[in-house]
């Protein structure tokens, strides 16, 4: 399942643990999960700090339009994109039981205001709010409806902050954080609010807090200005990152396939060619890039090692399975644009039509097959959730999956033909295979 070698030097990435590829799709579950949370620093444990954190960056988790404030540390930026990652697959959820609420509220205050004071004057108003719902016990049971799919859809994400929600209580309760602690960090996040006007949404709040040092300046009015030059020690951290988003999107932990070299290269290539002019400013400074790919470098292999021997489904071999049926897509999808093309200009040729029926039925079955194993593809990588989350390893894998191209076109994909009666229309399909 896990990659190996990632070196553009074809240096073995993770040849410490090479005796151990792909013992995560065979070994049995380890049940050892106390084994590694042993502190023998002062202060409370790492994992302590980070449900500590977890639960001061997550007061504001279900409003539509998310307060957020630029990270002070590491282990608040990757505890905040943690709990921006989640709350992205709960969008919609969040959306509809605010709806809910926003419905269930102005009914209360409605039949508060008809029973004790039906002369109220904002009464006639607010009755003609109310009737934009049309039915009210149908679209309530339509909203319910919705979320609890949402709830069902989403299940390791909204698992993350039920389980979020037991922590807080805990902490609350052992004094371990106090009410005091989160009403200061509160204020401190409304004061730095970079989404106070709600103009971002999730996804847009996970790219800016993800790239916070390297965004273009903004003035008071709005306007984008030139962003400042960076410092040799900006500089260095802005190629960390490109070069960690490169390999978060481009290397598919589930691909099985070892040799990493050639992304690498491209990645370094890519990233020398993008900061040349910072990199023209500091001679020498290519020297300590080494360093910072092999930063990186270990990162990835540190969260594939906290996977090691958690028994999951191999869904890689289905991905390979999809790709001649997406080629055979393509090719059929153009060979049936010409067809048409075709027929534009002679309507009547009967051979043009059979040619055009032939290739139409293979397209259908070819979509089929494809919408047939996405499905695969999106049940075992949720089953696959399912026992890294009971391994305690969900943060590591989110990691390492959160960017990955095909699960995104995969889950993407399902959401439009969950939302379609089940069929994917026609004008997605280009976008969904691009």
């Amino acid at each position: 399942m896990f990659v190996n070698s990632i070196s553009a030097y074809g240096q073995n990435f993770y040849a410490k643990k090479s005796h151990k590829q792909n013992s995560i799709l065979r070994a049995p579950v380890n049940t050892n999960y106390g084994a590694d949370k042993v502190s023998f620093q002062g202060g409370p444990r790492p994992d302590v700090l980070k449900n500590q954190m977890k639960i001061l960056l997550s007061q504001d988790i279900w409003s539509v339009n998310l307060s957020v404030k630029m990270p002070e540390n590491s282990l608040e930026r990757e505890t905040l994109l943690e709990i921006l990652q989640n709350r992205l697959k709960l969008d919609r959820f969040a959306r509809l039981t605010n709806e809910r609420a926003k419905l269930k509220g102005l009914l209360s205050y409605v039949n508060s205001l008809s029973s004790q004071n039906p002369a109220h004057k904002d009464l006639p108003q607010l009755l003609q709010e109310l009737k934009k719902y049309g039915n009210i016990d149908s679209t309530l049971k339509t909203l319910n409806k919705n979320i609890l799919l949402e709830a069902k859809k989403n299940k390791p994400a909204m698992d993350y902050f039920n389980n979020l929600a037991k922590i807080e209580n805990e902490y609350l309760d052992k004094r371990i954080i106090k009410p005091s602690q989160m009403e200061k960090f509160w204020h401190k996040v409304v004061k730095n609010n970079i989404n106070a006007d709600g103009q971002h949404s999730t996804k847009e709040l996970i790219e800016i807090v993800s790239n916070d040092q390297f965004q273009a300046v903004t003035s008071a009015k709005g306007l984008k200005t030139a962003a400042p030059q960076l410092s040799k020690k900006q500089l260095l951290l802005q190629i960390e990152k490109q070069y960690e988003k490169y390999l978060r999107e481009n290397i598919e932990i589930y691909e099985g396939r070892m040799d990493r070299s050639v992304d690498a290269q491209i990645a370094r290539k890519m990233i020398y060619k993008t900061n040349i002019e910072g990199i023209s400013r500091y001679p020498g400074i290519e020297k300590q890039f080494s360093k910072v790919y092999e930063t990186v470098e270990n990162k990835f292999t540190y969260k594939i090692d906290r996977l090691d021997g958690i028994d999951i489904y191999p869904i890689g071999e289905i991905w390979q399975d999809m790709r001649p049926v997406e080629a055979a897509i393509k090719s059929t999808m153009k060979e049936v644009s010409s067809l048409n093309d075709q027929l534009a200009k002679d309507p009547s040729s009967k051979k043009l039509q059979a040619a055009l029926r032939k290739k139409e039925k293979a397209l259908s079955e070819y979509r089929e097959d494809w919408i047939r194993g996405m499905k695969f593809s999106i049940k075992y990588e949720g089953l696959n959730r399912e026992r890294i989350s009971s391994a305690g390893r969900l943060a590591e894998y989110d990691y390492l999956t959160g960017e990955s191209k095909t699960l995104k076109r995969h889950r993407n994909a399902f959401e439009i033909y969950n939302n379609n009666n089940e069929s994917i229309p026609e004008e997605y399909w280009t976008q969904i295979l691009a």
